[in-house]
């Protein structure tokens, strides 16, 4: 039968085309592909076999959501099942399964494109929602019953690997269900995010955790009999025994795919590392999977046994349903982890590593193999120096079908540009990831550079410009910019050879130190800044960019918001639109540009329109409503809008000043903050009694920590940062410490001035110096040295952590930046010498991050200059400004073009994001400070008149 014109209507969700994808796909790149349609096309081919005349088929980036139009109104949640595939499974999974559900009319989504499916069953997607080809929303749960038999039946033996949020529907069922959000009750949660959440029978809201795990509700009561309960996991600190022989003491990681555990082997007593395959996990179209690349990686670790160069292999073997395997542990830390706490190593280090890395690349390559994903994180430093390669799953031989894998910034343009499956890439490509992994050892970097569009300048011309200003203060290392550039070419026939780097590494160059040539130190040397025409262009592109991007039409979100981010909140400080505001008015108030007014004038009214005032606000300064009201009060004060400065007080009346979370980011001591920012504003006393009664609040749920007063998020509060004692500014001691300083001076309580010198003993306590720098662990239970597992926000992929870094990076979220301060404003309060001493340290390990930091205000740049130029302010010093103008040169030398725009790129480092917190907006808003002066963003002003 044809189908009816008004029958399964495919339509594109809106906002969704261009949108980068995780596959390194766009939507346009997608649409292009043939194969892109296959699962619609499939879906419309069931529904015109049926003669369904009144369903949607809708797309957007991911998704394919297909639904009768009575559905519109279905449940909020409910039980709900999911299908699980492989890429070659998947079509006859969705047509069987299709043709079931339309019968039904249960609205179901399964994955956009077969590269969307590849992403689910990737081993290094999120756990609790791998493996979820299809997600049907059963009408009622008669329907999930049979629906739940009629799915198994029509895909009994088929492959598909298993959801660990769900339980099967039988053992080995590629059908798996849960209790679950269908559109849910969407709220933000305690951490600012905005979700679907579920609701209680006593019409509470909880979340809807994808966990795994099966953990339903427990008022959610299941409409199967479910199986007996399986042997309890585990307590803590129990050993696990595997293969007769191992024991596993710790999980290293958990993934997806499986995990990766340190034990030990109870016949010989050596210490070894587990790694776990789950079946069907990361399969591919060639019908391999995890487990067999894990086999693979075994292989590989035998052919490169008797060289020594990497774990020996113990052996692979099968348990449970998963695929094994045991190897040697190699002792050290990652030649990332090495390079973190070696901020200026010395040169005989360098250079004895390079020839080592040259040596492992070589003794591969006369194997035959290529290594395709030569990075810092797959090279152990072991405890004598010695380099060893780690994680051999990328081995092959040039010519082998291969499963495509790069880490950016390291890959060769063979490597990036090979498809989901192909031929394992030519020797030459190890040679260019060599020269970025050399890039990375000598100067701290990453070799990361976000694409221009436009007119593209060479990848090789801006890596160059990186290099030599990041080596621009160590003359001693610059003679080897030829080699490094020399291997980092597009072309594989005109990269370096192994045997002209090993030369250049062993010959004159390497013992005189000599300079490089002029014409390839294009970057000013150390201690040079950038000029006022670039800094100019760099802060009107800038403003140009967000009054161009800027959506008023789009309902959701004020600008365009990247995957990692589309789920915050759209009107918070960090990601959303009040942060953005807040640098606009903040340019607009110094800047003659009428667009700028009138950009501001118009963000400043779809916020308000947004920020409900009534019903529960979070208090949060960044994640919060309280950014939210301090925004639009800038804003109300700069249009002279009196109505516009009400609703942004109302706003702030709401907010709560008394919460579980005490810190800047999420709770207590942001709210007060705002309220010390209203009360400073507008005189109202109204805002200086919440002000008090949230430094009160805060006063008695302080708590005494292994290194004294700390401010602990309750372990039972709903949020994810659950039962932590961070030192930091945004989620620790030093925000709250600084709030109840300004409480203290600006409501004459001694009281709460008493306690800011109390949160500032803790972190004299848990300083780490070293050669006169200051650096801090992230949470007080490590503060001690030896127990400590630091935490390092930067690279390429955002957060990570690094067991090996004993301090946490610099910045003002968790590190020196936010801490300093803090202790700088104590010090103005007190005079007491001590913390201007720690406040200084804590800027000499700001300034030494400089090329290892991204640009962003959170964890980067931006925020760490802010704070420098406050030193300088408060110090009267003028070199603290001169090094916050540095890092802006730091960050001006990740620049790109787009359509003729110089703009700053986001933390990621290879796109150009908006927010505040991670994107653009905080290098502009340091831009703005730089070029025409006022305070430090989000900090009410410490007016010490009449105290000393």
């Amino acid at each position: 039968m044809a189908l009816q014109p008004d029958a399964g209507r495919r339509r594109r969700s809106p906002g969704s085309g261009g949108r980068a994808m995780a596959d390194g796909y766009t939507a346009g790149q997608a649409s292009a592909d043939p194969y892109a349609a296959l699962f619609p096309d499939l879906v419309e081919a069931v529904l015109r076999r049926q003669g369904a005349r009144d369903w949607d088929v809708d797309l957007d980036d991911f998704w394919c959501r297909v639904s009768p139009d009575d559905a519109a109104a279905g449940r909020r949640q409910g039980w709900k099942l999911h299908v699980s595939a492989v890429p070659l499974s998947a079509p006859m999974v969705l047509t069987r399964a299709a043709e079931v559900l339309v019968a039904a009319r249960a609205p179901f989504k399964c994955a956009g494109t077969p590269g969307r499916l590849a992403e689910l069953v990737s081993g290094h997607y999120d756990r609790g929602g791998g493996g979820k080809f299809i997600t049907v929303y059963p009408q009622d749960d008669d329907q999930f019953r049979w629906l739940a038999e009629e799915l198994h039946r029509v895909t009994a033996q088929l492959p598909g690997p298993g959801i660990l949020s769900d339980r099967p529907y039988r053992p080995g069922s590629l059908v798996h269900y849960r209790y679950g959000a269908f559109r849910g009750f969407p709220r933000l949660t305690n951490d600012g995010s905005l979700e679907p959440m579920l609701q209680a029978p006593d019409g509470t809201f909880v979340r809807d955790r994808r966990q795994a795990g099966f953990r339903p509700p427990p008022w959610a009561v299941s409409p199967l009999p479910l199986p007996a309960e399986p042997a309890p996991a585990p307590a803590a600190g129990t050993s696990v025994l595997l293969n007769d022989r191992y024991v596993v003491r710790k999980a290293v990681r958990h993934a997806y795919k499986g995990g990766v555990f340190l034990g030990t082997d109870r016949r010989t007593g050596q210490e070894v590392v587990i790694k776990e395959a789950r079946r069907h996990v990361g399969a591919a179209l060639d019908g391999s999977d995890a487990g067999d690349r894990l086999g693979h990686e075994a292989e590989m670790l035998t052919l490169l046994a008797p060289l020594g160069l990497s774990p020996q292999p113990l052996g692979v073997f099968g348990q449970g349903g998963n695929r094994y395997l045991a190897e040697e542990r190699v002792a050290g830390q990652t030649l990332r982890a090495w390079r973190t706490e070696r901020l200026h190593p010395d040169r005989a280090q360098l250079l004895d590593l390079a020839a080592q890395l040259v040596g492992v690349v070589g003794a591969v390559h006369g194997l035959g193999l290529v290594l395709r994903d030569l990075n810092p994180n797959n090279l152990m430093v072991t405890p004598d120096g010695e380099l060893r390669l780690i994680d051999l799953e990328a081995l092959a031989r040039p010519g082998d079908r291969v499963v495509g894998i790069h880490t950016p910034g390291y890959g060769a343009p063979e490597v990036v540009d090979l498809a989901p499956t192909g031929l394992a890439p030519a020797l030459e490509s190890d040679l260019y990831s060599l020269g970025a992994v050399l890039f990375h050892l000598l100067t701290g970097a990453e070799p990361v550079l976000a694409p221009d569009r436009g007119a593209a300048r060479g990848r090789r011309e801006r890596l160059a410009a990186l290099l030599a200003a990041a080596l621009a203060d160590r003359p001693e290392l610059t003679a080897f910019q030829p080699l490094v550039l020399g291997l980092l070419t597009d072309s594989q026939q005109d990269r370096w050879s192994l045997q002209t780097v090993r030369e250049t590494l062993t010959g004159p160059l390497a013992t005189t130190g000599a300079a490089a040539p002029a014409s390839l130190a294009s970057s000013p040397p150390a201690g040079v800044v950038l000029d006022g025409r670039t800094a100019e262009r760099l802060l009107a592109d800038g403003l140009t960019h967000l009054v161009d991007t800027m959506t008023p039409l789009d309902p959701v979100r004020l600008w365009p918001a990247d995957p990692a981010t589309e789920r915050t909140d759209p009107l918070n400080v960090q990601h959303g639109a009040a942060g953005v505001l807040s640098v606009l008015t903040a340019a607009a108030a110094h800047r003659s540009d009428p667009r700028l007014r009138a950009t501001v004038a118009q963000a400043a009214q779809w916020i308000a329109a947004r920020a409900e005032v009534g019903g529960q606000q979070l208090p949060g300064l960044y994640f919060g409503r309280s950014g939210t009201a301090w925004a639009l009060l800038d804003a109300a004060r700069l249009l002279e809008d009196d109505s516009l400065a009400e609703h942004a007080a109302r706003l702030a009346r709401e907010v709560p000043v008394r919460w579980p979370n005490p810190d800047v980011c999420h709770g207590v001591a942001g709210a007060g903050l705002t309220q010390l920012r209203f009360w400073q504003a507008t005189g109202d006393k109204e805002f200086r009694e919440r002000a008090v009664s949230a430094a009160e609040h805060l006063l008695s749920t302080a708590a005494k920590g292994r290194s004294g007063v700390v401010w602990p998020v309750p372990a039972d509060f709903d949020s994810e940062l659950a039962g932590i004692t961070h030192l930091g500014f945004a989620h620790g001691v030093a925000g709250v410490g600084t709030f109840l300083l300004l409480a203290g001076v600006a409501a004459e309580r001694e009281d709460f001035v008493h306690a800011a010198r109390a949160a500032a003993e803790t972190l004299l306590a848990t300083a780490r110096v070293r050669d006169d720098g200051a650096g801090w662990p992230v949470d007080d239970r490590h503060a001690d040295r030896g127990e400590h597992r630091g935490e390092h926000r930067g690279g390429n992929r955002g957060e990570h952590r690094d067991a090996e870094a004993p301090v946490h990076a610099p910045h003002w979220c968790s590190g020196a930046s936010g801490i300093g301060t803090f202790l700088v404003r104590l010090w103005q309060a007190t005079g007491d010498p001590r913390y201007r001493r720690s406040a200084e340290q804590a800027a000499t390990e700001v300034y030494r991050w400089r090329w290892r930091s991204t640009p962003a205000a959170c964890h980067g740049l931006a925020g760490n200059a802010e704070y420098l130029l406050e030193l300088a302010q408060a110090l009267n010093d003028p070199a603290h400004r001169r090094r916050a103008e540095e890092l802006l040169a730091c960050a001006h030398a990740r620049h790109v073009v787009h359509d003729g725009l110089l703009l700053i790129p986001d933390e990621t480092l290879t796109r150009v994001g908006v927010g505040y917190g991670t994107g653009l907006g905080g290098p502009l808003g340091l831009l703005v400070r730089l070029h025409h002066g006022g305070p430090r963003p989000w900090l009410p002003a410490l007016d010490l008149a009449g105290r000393r």
